[in-house]
């Protein structure tokens, strides 16, 4: 009798024991699929990351290819969220940034209707910041719960780099501003953010362009490399300088290259961009200089490199291609 009975008790711990370890293996599951983050990493200092957010602690950031993700989901009027946490002196901002696309998707360029005089549904109706919402989409942010809304039509998300700071701000054409709206800033050294060289600029006491490279020239193709009024010299590691000619048959630097430090420049607020409706032609605006690439209907593609300000106008009264 005592044997069949330390049989049963030896049978029900067994099924115990089972049981036991099908509750634990079912809750370690759960807590694995539903309370860790997605798309985490160990970082290697033993704090884990999260991917799906940018992360600025003591100015440094943490994927920031997520605010090109959303201002780029922005600008083709796609819904997106970005979340922020921004960490200094133990103190913790928490931001989110949304993007709702409105009625209209396309942005216009002019002030056409940033003087509340457009008759909507009736006569004499203003358009409100309601309407601006409604049909161009708009930003929400929402920092440390306060939460603010800026229209599409007049606002965009950009960049401003000033020494060794990047700002993310709000930025408007159209709207006077008395404080410039801020999301969030970080140091530049922590971005992606690089510069391969040096560009100085000349200025000489005439209107001359000369030519630098013809559109067969080295490695570009369609276009031609010109300086007006003045020279350009190429520094590169802050110590080796050379002149824009030498620098490009040395293979310092590529004509490419110089295009592709303005546009990254542009990315970052280091200098301020123009756009013409003659087919696309852009200035990159720089404190001491001005980098016009031409893109015109009527076929020219050259990259221009003068004096500071609107160049454009200045350099198409000159016929520089009929000297070459």
């Amino acid at each position: 009798m005592k044997k069949k009975v330390l049989i049963i008790l030896g049978i029900i711990i067994v099924l115990l024991l089972i049981i036991c370890g099908i509750v634990f293996y079912i809750n370690y599951n759960n807590v694995s699929n539903n309370e860790l983050p997605i798309s985490t990493v160990e970082s290697s200092d033993d704090t884990t990351v999260n991917n799906n957010i940018i992360i600025i602690k003591d100015g440094k950031i943490q994927n920031e290819n997520l605010l090109d993700t959303f201002i780029e989901s922005s600008n083709n009027k796609e819904a997106s969220t970005l979340k922020i946490e921004v960490t200094s002196n133990e103190n913790t901002d928490a931001i989110t940034l949304e993007y709702v696309p409105g009625e209209n998707y396309t942005k216009q360029n002019d002030n056409s209707l940033a003087n509340s005089t457009v008759i909507i549904n009736g006569p004499n109706r203003e358009f409100t910041y309601e309407d601006y919402q409604k049909y161009y989409g708009y930003y929400k942010m929402t920092k440390n719960n306060n939460e603010e809304k800026y229209d599409d039509l007049h606002w965009d998300i950009k960049r401003l780099t000033n020494g060794n700071t990047v700002q993310v701000i709000f930025s408007s054409y159209l709207v006077d501003l008395a404080e410039i709206p801020v999301i969030c800033e970080y140091d530049l050294d922590s971005s992606s953010y690089t510069k391969a060289y040096d560009l100085t600029y000349i200025p000489r006491n005439d209107n001359e362009i000369k030519e630098i490279a013809k559109s067969d020239q080295f490695e570009n193709i369609d276009f031609g490399l010109y300086t007006f009024g003045g020279d350009v010299t190429i520094t590169i590691e802050q110590d080796m300088a050379y002149s824009l000619e030498d620098a490009l048959s040395e293979g310092k630097i590529t004509i490419q290259s110089i295009l592709d430090q303005a546009k990254l420049d542009e990315k970052y607020g280091v200098c301020e961009t123009s756009y013409y409706k003659d087919g696309g032609s852009i200035e990159y605006r720089y404190e001491d200089y001005t980098i016009l690439k031409f893109n015109t209907l009527d076929g020219n593609k050259d990259l221009i490199i003068g004096r500071p300000g609107t160049i454009i106008n200045d350099v198409g009264k000159i016929d520089y291609k009929s000297a070459e």
